[in-house]
């Protein structure tokens, strides 16, 4: 894990869905998934992030009217801004988006803690793996390791309490794409800042990561 330049993660929890694909130098694109609250496509370059909302997510965050007023005027459109702004994820998205962060928090760097312990072979979709576990933060972290090539992680899950969060890996070494939208799909975020005042509304959405 600690060799790979990108990789690709899908997260499973009760609160969130993600499907990115990052890297060291914290590039990223995918999207984010709130069940109930809409979806969100994110490409990230450097400091510049572009966000691409859908509906359900315009009306969760300005209410049924506004939502679908903006959801109608940004239709098919990437809000366009500086990753460090709060407003479009801030900190949050730059950790979310940053490789070196996703593997502190995993626990695959040689942190303080219990050993890991092997587990049976099993499998994670079709690929043969050997679970192994361990206890981390009042969590029980089980990282399915491949016993087929190089031995990367295929699924890390966290057990705390009813809490379950699941994490498929793939994809090892496959650059981020450098592809971001044209400026005929973009608006800036002080464009969008703009229309919600205008309309009455003064904060714009924010997607935490």
């Amino acid at each position: 894990m600690n060799s790979a330049d990108s990789v690709r993660l899908r997260m499973k929890a009760p609160d969130l869905r993600l499907d990115l694909t990052l890297d060291e130098k914290a590039n990223c694109s995918g999207k984010v998934t709130t069940p109930g609250s809409g979806s969100v496509r994110l490409i990230k370059r450097g400091d510049t992030v572009w966000l691409k909302p859908d509906a359900a997510f315009w009306k969760a965050q300005l209410g049924p009217e506004q939502g679908a007023a903006a959801a109608e005027k940004f239709q098919g459109r990437y809000i366009k801004g500086s990753a460090k702004d709060d407003d479009l994820g801030g900190k949050g998205l730059a950790t979310a988006c940053d490789l070196d962060a996703f593997r502190a928090a995993s626990g695959v760097r040689d942190t303080p803690g219990p050993r890991w312990k092997r587990g049976r072979e099993s499998s994670v979709d079709g690929h043969r793996s050997v679970p192994v576990t361990r206890a981390q933060d009042k969590a029980r972290v089980t990282m399915h390791v491949s016993t087929e090539g190089k031995p990367y992680p295929l699924r890390l899950e966290r057990k705390a309490g009813s809490k379950h969060d699941r994490i498929d890996l793939g994809r090892f070494n496959r650059p981020v794409s450098r592809s971001t939208p044209p400026k005929d799909r973009t608006v800036t975020v002080d464009q969008l800042r703009r229309h919600l005042g205008d309309s009455g509304q003064g904060e714009p959405p924010s997607e935490s990561v």
